[in-house]
């Protein structure tokens, strides 16, 4: 059985990038091509969904999005409960970024340089529950949504990219409707917090800078935020 963990937006398109556990062993999937958000909202996907598919792994995928795959025969079920979501992302968990992507991800290094090696893309990482907090950065016309935490090894990302859509979309609405004290209480209130961190496909920065850049593809508080 599989069980999606990631629903990740793209700020370009209408592109939605997927990823799932396997219930058993942990082994994480992200199922290529991707799909798009009328998908996503006509088969009421979201995390915690269960999937029955016959999993095609690639031949020599690209370092470092290893678990690329397709899925063929695929059956989208019903979600399972909160507490056996929360089982399978502490399963899968470890304490900090650095272990994640063999010490190439730090907090001044956000970015795997083209060409480094990483055995993933992604991985759960156990997250201080009282570290958490959201900040907003208004660029012209555009808000944009930053999330800062303390990983369990002790290292502090600040001013991380969410990709996580339905965390961005609830943050988002709490923000529009000026009620970010609400959030922080909502964020304060956890006490267990996994984020999925994740590595981008290729990315050039505006400085120039071109690689892989780490974000938040997951976030989930318990209790409190689970989207069922």
């Amino acid at each position: 059985m599989l069980v999606l963990t990631d629903l990740t937006r793209f700020n370009d398109s209408d592109n939605v990038c997927m990823a799932l556990l396997d219930e058993d062993d942990c082994t994480c999937y992200r199922p290529l091509p991707y799909e798009n958000m009328d998908f996503v909202e006509f088969r009421n996907i979201r995390p915690g969904i269960i999937v029955s598919a016959d999993v095609i792994p690639h031949d020599n995928p690209d370092c470092p999005h290893l678990e690329d795959c397709t899925f063929e025969n695929d059956v989208w079920l019903d979600c399972v409960d909160e507490q056996t979501f929360k089982d399978l992302l502490e399963r899968s968990a470890i304490d900090s970024i650095k272990e994640a992507f063999g010490g190439m991800i730090t907090p001044k290094n956000r970015c795997l340089p083209v060409g480094d090696v990483c055995d993933h893309s992604i991985r759960t990482i156990r997250i201080n529950p009282k570290s958490v907090s959201v900040s907003v950065i208004n660029s012209g016309e555009d808000v944009k949504l930053r999330l800062c935490f303390t990983d369990k090894g002790g290292s502090t990302f600040r001013h991380t990219p969410i990709a996580d859509l339905c965390f961005h979309r609830m943050a988002m609405e709490y923000v529009q409707q000026d009620r970010l004290d609400e959030l922080e209480a909502l964020l304060a209130g956890g006490e267990e917090v996994y984020i999925r961190a994740g590595l981008s496909r290729l990315y050039k920065s505006k400085n120039g800078k071109q690689g892989f850049w780490m974000q938040a593809n997951g976030v989930y508080i318990f209790p409190g935020y689970y989207p069922e």
